[in-house]
């Protein structure tokens, strides 16, 4: 007799426990691997596709910006927040400039129909952000609940697009 989709909960649960068991509660820095992403360099802390994090209940990564330059610019549902760690510049919100600096916090608001951010440093020094979201991709979806798409990449990945073209 095939397995029932109510016993498939159970046989999920467990895996997921067993993960959770031989999993990470501390993930530093140095762990994280930085990647050139349309966003920009981008170092991941947890993600669903990670496993070594005790959980995915977050999308969480640290966000460089060079000196001079920008953040991809996103467009999503929102609900995004960011810490600035290090740096200053802007954030463009729906074109609306709205200015920050070192520990300030910043928080991209929830749309219905969406909403369309971009960070530029402005500042004499790289800028260093913590970003956070919820993982409601089962419930919602990985969009949130609206399209999300990547409108303008950032300097650094669209140079990597030149060079891998060459």
């Amino acid at each position: 007799m095939a397995r029932t989709l109510f016993e498939e909960v159970f046989e999920r649960a467990e895996v997921e426990r067993a993960r959770r068991a031989s999993s990470k509660n501390l993930i530093t820095r140095d762990e994280c691997q930085a990647e050139i992403s349309p966003m920009g360099v981008q170092r991941w802390y947890l993600h669903p596709r990670l496993d070594t994090p005790s959980t995915q209940a977050l999308y969480f990564h640290e966000l460089e910006i060079p000196v001079g330059s920008r953040s991809g610019k996103l467009f999503c549902q929102g609900g995004i927040v960011h810490l600035v760690l290090e740096g200053e510049g802007y954030t463009e919100v729906d074109g609306e400039r709205h200015s920050w600096e070192a520990e300030d916090l910043i928080a991209i608001p929830i749309r219905e129909y969406g909403v369309t951010y971009q960070h530029v440093n402005t500042g004499s020094t790289p800028v260093r952000m913590v970003v956070a979201w919820p993982n409601l991709d089962s419930a919602i979806g990985p969009e949130g609940g609206v399209e999300m798409k990547v409108l303008e990449n950032a300097p650094e990945f669209e140079a990597l697009l030149t060079t891998s073209a060459s």
